[in-house]
């Protein structure tokens, strides 16, 4: 069995494939991250749940509060996994080395682009532009700046793509879209 370069070796007490030893503070700081948006969820349900006036297991904060609490313990979870034999203090050093690399990566650049993307899509297009123009003009915009296919195809693929939608959704299974 080859040894890949980046892996210690070693897999992880689940028996999962192996993990690189320079990624377990990412899994830290995914699990800090995920333990927040639990709680902001959970906390948002609960507000859904008192504007509804009903019975909490039949008010709309329901579900959502049912999600973010398996969500919360398998952030716990992952946070106790990532520390794992390692101290906190080392992960957070590895953290403080590797989040300025890590701003500077292609691939945050490239989820900052996605994401300012689709705010422009939902915020900017759609209101102003038939869903099914806005589509066109986001898939086509993506595909430009990724660089997926030249200027023609990336055309034909977001229209292809956006006619299928509309078609699909709109026509065959009458859902109404934006």
């Amino acid at each position: 069995m080859s040894e890949n370069k980046e892996t210690d070796g070693t897999a992880d007490r689940d028996s999962g494939p192996p993990v690189r030893k320079d990624m377990k503070h990412l899994d830290l700081i995914t699990s800090l991250v995920i333990m927040a948006v639990s709680i902001y969820t959970a906390v948002t349900a609960y507000g859904y749940y008192v504007d509804s006036g009903k019975a909490f297991y039949a008010s709309p904060g329901f579900m959502p509060t049912i999600i973010a609490g398996v969500l919360f313990l398998l952030a716990v979870y992952l946070f106790f996994q990532s520390l794992g034999k390692s101290s906190a203090k080392e992960l957070i050093s590895r953290i403080r080395t590797a989040l300025p690399a890590g701003l500077k990566s292609l691939r945050f650049r490239n989820t900052i682009m996605g994401l300012v993307f689709f705010a422009v899509y939902v915020y900017v297009l759609l209101r102003f532009l038939p869903f099914w123009l806005s589509s066109i003009i986001l898939l086509f915009a993506c595909f430009l700046y990724l660089k997926a296919a030249r200027l023609v195809k990336s055309a034909v693929i977001a229209v292809l793509s956006a006619v299928g939608i509309v078609l699909l959704f709109q026509i065959v299974f009458r859902v109404p879209l934006p």
